[in-house]
């Protein structure tokens, strides 16, 4: 039996908030990430899940009329693969490849989420920073649609290699030039999942975003390159389709995808004017080929965790001696205690950094 507007109504208000509060702690989780962790993990996220369980097989039980069929189903979705992310700690396993499956498909449960950002205001909310989220200006600005803006994906299924994501704020006037964000995900990864690291930012501040997926399981770090002709034709087809501020375009990365923003950004003729990577290392084919001449006066932010297992950070203290030795206009951190991890609490700062001009909106 189809189920009553009140009945609707009070499973989407138990759910909503309970879904939101357990993806920002998820957020959390993986800003703690290391596999030495785990236990302390689970012990954090376990609350959150069993809050939502019984909201979600509640929502699960009830038939929605027809017309809200599709609603219903992006909100399920979105509430089953949070859990499916939190189930990856608090489940009863000892496979590390769990864990990695469960932050995909944190970012999985996001894009079911922001599907629905128009139609539910909490939503829309949770998709911008936090202190633009009583902007109401801006959240209407976000509710605006047209073919030309919004998150599109460019022969980029989660099954292939080589497309891209791309999101463009909802409310941009189309003739005025915009900054432009590229972001490269880690080993293994996959753009369509390493866009939602940055599209709260970009839907606030107003920049593009791209999001590229590798050709193959990672960037081009040894052998032949396969990446930087089709990452430089993906620049050129938006830019011949929206207008891009050629002064501010910011190539940044995590781990492998740090790695390869500086052999990708340094080059001749590079169209990046600034670079900004996280948890990566300067690749030594850079200074046996002499590219690193290229740093010189190259505006760089370089970030790496004191803790970070994969790549310690006296890999980045090298890359550090290194690009200041060749004249690169070098900001430097290094977070204390963080692991090999995407540092998402430095993107306001890199922001800044990147282009002052993109301010949080008044």
């Amino acid at each position: 039996m189809t189920a009553s507007d009140e009945q609707i109504l009070d499973a989407i208000t138990d759910l909503t908030p309970k879904l939101l509060t357990t993806l920002e702690a998820f957020e959390q989780l993986q800003q703690n990430m290391d596999p030495s962790r785990v236990p302390q993990l689970k012990d954090f996220i376990a609350p959150f899940e069993d809050e939502l369980r019984p909201a979600f097989d509640h929502l699960q039980a009830l038939e929605f009329p027809a017309h809200l069929a599709s609603f219903q189903k992006q909100l399920h979705d979105g509430a089953d693969y949070c859990l499916r992310a939190c189930n990856g700690f608090t489940g009863t396993h000892d496979d590390p490849w769990i864990t990695m499956k469960a932050m995909r498909a944190h970012c999985r449960a996001q894009s079911f989420m922001y599907s629905i950002a128009t139609v539910m205001n909490p939503i829309n909310q949770y998709f911008l920073e936090q202190d633009a989220r009583t902007n109401q200006a801006l959240l209407d600005a976000c509710m605006l649609q047209n073919d030309s803006t919004g998150l599109k994906h460019f022969n980029n299924a989660r099954t292939s290699r080589g497309g891209f994501s791309l999101y463009v704020p909802e409310y941009l006037e189309p003739t005025k030039a915009r900054s432009l964000v590229v972001a490269l995900h880690g080993g293994t990864g996959h753009g369509a999942d390493f866009l939602w690291s940055w599209l709260r930012e970009a839907r606030t501040r107003g920049f593009i975003l791209l999001a590229p997926t590798s050709q193959q399981d990672t960037w081009s770090l040894s052998g032949e390159e396969h990446d930087l002709e089709p990452l430089t034709t993906m620049i050129t087809y938006i830019k011949e389709n929206w207008a891009i501020d050629d002064n501010h375009i910011l190539l940044t990365g995590m781990s492998d995808g740090g790695t390869y923003t500086l052999l990708a950004g340094l080059q001749e003729h590079s169209p990046f004017t600034h670079l900004a990577p996280f948890s990566g290392v300067l690749h030594p084919e850079i200074c046996m080929s002499g590219r690193i001449r290229f740093a010189h006066e190259r505006n760089i932010f370089l970030v790496h965790g004191t803790s970070d297992w994969m790549f310690p950070i006296e890999t980045a203290y090298m890359a550090k001696t290194e690009l200041e030795s060749a004249g690169a206009n070098l900001t430097f951190s290094a977070e204390e205690g963080l692991s090999h991890t995407y540092a998402r609490f430095q993107n306001p700062h890199l922001i800044t950094w990147f282009n002052p001009d993109l301010a949080l909106p008044a």
